[in-house]
């Protein structure tokens, strides 16, 4: 029912295939509750009467109703599948669109292999419930009080059997129900960690093979496996001994019944076409729970996979969007940026002596190319974060263009902002495709001009197909450099007023890297900031801001810092040489 809770906002707009479906199966369990009394009849007026034609006349409307039956079963099976998958095609859609739109924050806290997992494992498991649950979610209850209206008219004395039968078979159901509905939560856990390390080995093959560690991982990946067949062989052991503890149950109530019923039919009390008859709706009686029972598998990894989909679509955005945010259109100048007060932790709880950048402040004039210098962990990717609200500033506040980030339109904000990260991501597709990524409407012209811009326009060319070229998912048969220079290419078809470069040449060479260089100096009306460790990236920047431990420790020209900053000066001596002062 908690599934059924989650999974009702995306199953509302079919409900009447849910509706058709459990009308059609209700019919079918009518249908099915007949055919015993119809075999009573068969019996006791036929068979005992030596009337032949009644028995055949009888059988052959026995043979329509079970037909009839099977289409009516075949319908609401037909709607269930319908009803399943309108609804998880519309879930499936809505779960990885929002996935799209959180922020880096939320998934920070969520693994690749948490999310595959709820896109497709967790999804298949609700699929199967839905699609069965039209069925059997009316068939179960109007089976089960149909056959117990009809035991307690046929022989009311053989009643208490079957009401010390059923409550057993429920406490037993129910017991394996809670228990498995544990058990699913950890296999679903398990299978999320083996999707991680499976993919983490797939991603970092190279890696893995550089440091000779193809043994520890397969070691790693054995244990995640192993871990999760013993939470699996656990719960399928748990309902494997249900069923014939079921069964024997069953048996023990119908060899109760043959036992007392067969004295009442020896007194005349009951026919013998009625013991038959009772037998049966014991049966229907039953059936039901070891439905139940054969469906409860399902219902908890469809209760477990559910809760885990909520767990994602309960999510709220760690940065909120403004409504009616402000637009910034589209801009013929270069957009200033501004840091106030700006400090910036990952955890809530975190002090602000302890947050990854603390009280920046700073002014990036539009049309400027500042570089933001600094080592490793001092929080210079972080900086940069903040302008297109990848992530929120803990305190103070962002401008982009004199506004807040916070009252912009996100999508307006970061459609004026290009950003060329150090290790990018290219799409499985054509070289083409992959530069036209962030405007699709550009023309070949645009992507030559800024493949050329990039210092890629010579390698794409001696390509197979040139730009037309392959490039495998990830950008797996380019190398660093190269993929760097498309990715600066890519960001450059965009043509936004703010561009940002963090790091996107450490994998180049240096000669490649001044040509990029003077191309960003060339640049009109756009604003440009260059994150990077090298200080040679940063030497023809209008200013050179140094972080160090997510604090503003110096800003200038690079003469200024070269005569003022001890910091500065190490910089340029561990990297160039001693400097001509």
């Amino acid at each position: 029912m908690n599934a059924i809770r989650l999974v009702w906002p995306w199953a509302r707009p079919y409900w009447h295939l849910a509706a058709a479906g459990s009308l059609a199966s209700i019919l079918s369990v009518v249908i099915n509750l007949t055919i015993p009394l119809l075999t009573s009849r068969i019996i006791d007026n036929g068979i005992s009467e030596n009337d032949s034609s009644f028995v055949l006349n009888t059988a052959l409307l026995m043979i329509g109703l079970i037909i009839f039956g099977m289409a009516a079963s075949a319908a609401a099976s037909l709607f269930g599948v319908r009803f399943a998958f309108h609804t998880i095609t519309d879930l499936r859609r809505d779960l990885y669109s929002h996935v799209q739109h959180l922020s880096f924050g939320n998934l920070d806290r969520l693994t690749s292999g948490e999310i595959l997992t709820r896109l497709t494992s967790d999804i298949t498991k609700v699929t199967t419930l839905l699609s069965i649950g039209v069925s059997f979610v009316v068939q179960i209850p109007v089976s089960f009080i149909g056959a117990l209206v009809a035991i307690v008219l046929i022989d009311a004395s053989l009643v208490p059997i079957v009401f010390v039968m059923v409550p057993v078979i429920a406490l037993l159901v129910w017991y394996v129900i809670a228990r498995s509905n544990v058990l699913y939560d950890a296999v679903q856990g398990r299978l999320d960690r083996l999707n991680t390390v499976l993919q983490e080995n797939i991603q970092g093959t190279e890696v893995i093979k550089a440091f000779v560690r193809q043994d520890h991982e397969v070691a790693r990946f054995d244990t995640a496996a192993t871990e999760l067949a013993d939470d699996a062989t656990t719960v399928n052991q748990l309902i494997a001994a249900l069923f014939p503890s079921l069964i024997l149950l069953s048996s023990f109530g119908i060899a109760a019944v043959l036992w007392i019923g067969g004295g009442n039919v020896i007194d005349g009390n009951l026919s013998e076409g009625d013991l038959v008859a009772f037998i049966q709706f014991m049966a229907f009686v039953a059936m039901p729970m070891m439905f139940f029972a054969f469906l409860q598998p399902l219902l908890s990894a469809a209760g477990a996979s559910m809760k885990r989909i909520a767990e994602v679509t309960d999510q709220r955005a760690d940065v909120a969007v403004a409504e009616d945010g402000i637009d910034l259109g589209t801009n013929d100048r270069a957009l200033d940026i501004e840091f106030r007060n700006v400090s910036f932790h990952y955890r809530a709880e975190t002090p602000l002596d302890h947050c990854v950048l603390r009280n920046i402040n700073l002014t990036i004039p539009g049309g400027t190319t500042v570089a933001i210098l600094g080592a490793t962990g001092s929080g210079k990717s972080t900086l940069v974060n903040l302008i297109p609200r990848f992530y929120e500033a803990s305190h103070g506040f962002v401008q982009v263009g004199g506004i807040d980030v916070r009252q912009l339109n996100k999508s307006s904000l970061r459609s004026n902002i290009g950003i060329a990260l150090q290790e990018p991501y290219l799409f499985s597709g054509t070289v083409a495709d992959n530069l036209r990524f962030g405007r699709p409407s550009a023309t070949d012209p645009d992507i030559v001009d800024a493949a050329k811009a990039a210092q890629a326009h010579d390698f794409i060319l001696a390509m197979d197909q040139g730009y037309e070229a392959v490039i495998e998912q990830g950008g797996a048969n380019l190398s660093g450099g190269q993929r760097q220079r498309l990715a600066i290419a890519r960001t450059l078809v965009v043509d936004p007023k703010v561009l940002i470069f963090d790091d996107s040449t450490s994998a180049v060479d240096l000669e490649t890297e001044a040509k990029i260089q003077e191309v960003f100096d060339s640049l009109d009306d756009v604003t440009v900031i260059l994150v990077a460790q090298r200080i040679s990236t940063a030497l023809g920047a209008d200013v050179i801001v140094l972080l160090e431990d997510g604090e503003i420790a110096a800003q200038g020209t690079h003469e200024h810092l070269l005569a003022s900053s001890p910091i500065y000066q190490e910089i340029y001596r561990s990297q160039l040489g001693e400097p001509a002062l």
